[in-house]
């Protein structure tokens, strides 16, 4: 852009539709002089007041005119005239016309950009076939997803200049980069996770009746969208040490405490039991291990305080028979107390 103006350029770089390259560049540009910074934030000030929304498909042209108008004090009425005088040309005037009819330049080609390109922002699907316990996948903004084995995330090729939308399925621990400016939303379903800078464990397995998200650290906003009109249903706030979850069935969100992380097994490997009920162990067995666990025996009476370490389910249920004394067959993703 070196120095002069190009308003297609900033119209991409307020909007997201920029190389890293183009990016660059405008921002080599607002940087040359304070008048170009000055310029730069009245652009986008405008551009972000403006009543157009970049995720509906209908725009009101009449409206943004209008209340483009009425931000920028434009009057259709009057023209601008410049004369020469024994004083000069008010430089701060004349930036401050220029400003405003720019920006009015500026609205009309974002509508045209954003509703009529023809090279939309590219999706980017990936599914891993393993579990990626030592090879995270990196998103564009730097954010670590390390995945188990059959998570899917779909995610654009670069995210917008104020959201990091993505949609997910399975389950995955996430290392979201720090941007208060540019939070993440991660859709599942009707169900919404929206964060600024934090580590969470997420679950949004296909044969579950939940969807469950632990916080590591920061604070995450969990809520469900009714999906006719996309307004909020219910939503709860949390800090870390907690967890929640939206049941599939009911629509409701509930919020817990939690103490162990054994919802992490399926990456660290470590199963770690305190005095904990049989009838629970069995329950992270079978989502740890993604087996089907019955017995014919009445466990509700038993309690177990252990810890595995990359154990097999054999050897855990070796374990467990000689502590109880029960027997158990493993039949393929089955397994059987008696």
């Amino acid at each position: 852009m070196n120095k002069e103006f190009n308003i297609e350029q900033i119209v991409s770089y307020l909007t997201g539709n920029c190389s890293k390259d183009e990016q660059e560049i405008v921002e080599q540009w607002i940087n040359l002089s304070k008048d170009n910074a000055l310029l730069f934030e009245e652009f986008k000030q405008v551009w972000d007041l403006s009543t157009v929304k970049r995720d509906s498909c209908i725009v009101d042209i009449e409206k943004s005119w209008n209340n483009f108008k009425e931000l920028a004090h434009f009057d259709e009425e009057v023209h601008i005239e410049i004369e020469k005088t024994s004083v000069g040309i008010s430089v701060k005037g004349m930036l401050y016309h220029a400003t405003r009819i720019a920006a009015l330049i500026i609205i009309v080609l974002g509508l045209y950009w954003v509703f009529n390109n023809d090279q939309p922002v590219k999706t980017i699907n990936f599914t891993s076939t393993i579990a990626q316990v030592d090879s995270p996948f990196v998103l564009p903004d730097g954010s670590d997803v390390t995945m188990n084995n059959g998570a899917s995330i779909d995610y654009p090729e670069q995210f917008s200049t104020d959201v990091r939308n993505l949609s997910f399925k399975g389950e995955a621990f996430f290392d979201v980069v720090s941007n208060p400016a540019k939070p993440m939303v991660i859709a599942l379903d009707n169900v919404r996770v929206k964060v600024l800078g934090t580590s969470f464990n997420l679950c949004n397995c296909k044969h579950s009746d939940e969807i469950t998200v632990y916080l590591e650290t920061g604070k995450i906003l969990f809520y469900s969208l009714d999906e006719t009109d996309g307004s909020v249903l219910e939503q709860i706030i949390l800090y870390p040490g907690q967890k929640g979850i939206y049941n599939k069935n009911t629509g409701l969100i509930t919020k817990h405490q939690f103490t162990d992380n054994n919802h992490l097994a399926w990456k660290t490997g470590s199963l770690e039991f305190v005095n904990a009920p049989l009838t629970d162990v069995i329950k992270v067995l079978e989502k740890t291990y993604e087996v089907k666990i019955s017995s014919e025996t009445p466990l509700v009476d038993y309690s177990l305080t252990a810890r595995f370490n990359n154990e097999s389910t054999e050897s855990i249920f070796e374990s467990l028979q000689v502590i109880y004394g029960f027997n158990y067959e493993i039949t393929d993703n089955s397994i059987v107390i008696y």
